[in-house]
């Protein structure tokens, strides 16, 4: 299938400067040590703080591994302003960064709820230990009274 070099967003991206595309977006990224820190050399300031873009890579979703200028704060003073650095993916990566994002996001609440399932039966592993610690006790006890009590017998006869 030949490509027309078309993308969904398309219909929104604008040139700024020559440098990317603003937009005010929420987008997740996570640590990248070949493109981090902030960007001096940029003529763009975060709008709302007045500071030097940093350097960020998106995850999550249809931008997945897409270079961008942000606010330079984190969470939660983190404003939402982007200036994107890579032009939009093709609509069929964009597609699939989706649906894998979607995924892992569905695989980390399941391992989120396996995680406290695990606490909670670790709780009830405790707690059942104890009383059992505490029946073998008493059946100790009951044991030397009935040892007690046999040799007591004896002693009478």
């Amino acid at each position: 299938m030949a490509s027309s070099g078309s993308s969904i967003f398309s219909s929104v991206v604008a040139e700024v400067d020559g440098v990317g595309i603003v937009e005010h977006v929420s987008e997740f990224y996570f640590p990248d040590e070949s493109y981090c820190g902030l960007e001096h050399s940029s003529k763009h300031r975060c709008p709302g703080h007045d500071r030097v873009p940093a350097r960020r890579v998106a995850w999550g979703g249809a931008n997945t591994g897409r270079r961008f200028f942000g606010c330079p704060l984190d969470l939660p003073d983190e404003c939402h302003w982007v200036v994107w650095v890579d032009p939009p993916p093709p609509l069929h990566d964009a597609l699939a960064f989706e649906y894998l994002h979607a995924e892992l996001e569905q695989s980390w609440m399941r391992s989120h709820k396996m995680q406290k399932q695990n606490m909670e039966l670790l709780k009830k592993n405790l707690a059942l230990k104890k009383k059992l610690r505490e029946r073998d006790e008493m059946l100790l006890v009951l044991a030397l009274l009935f040892v007690g009590m046999c040799v007591v017998v004896f002693l009478v006869l």
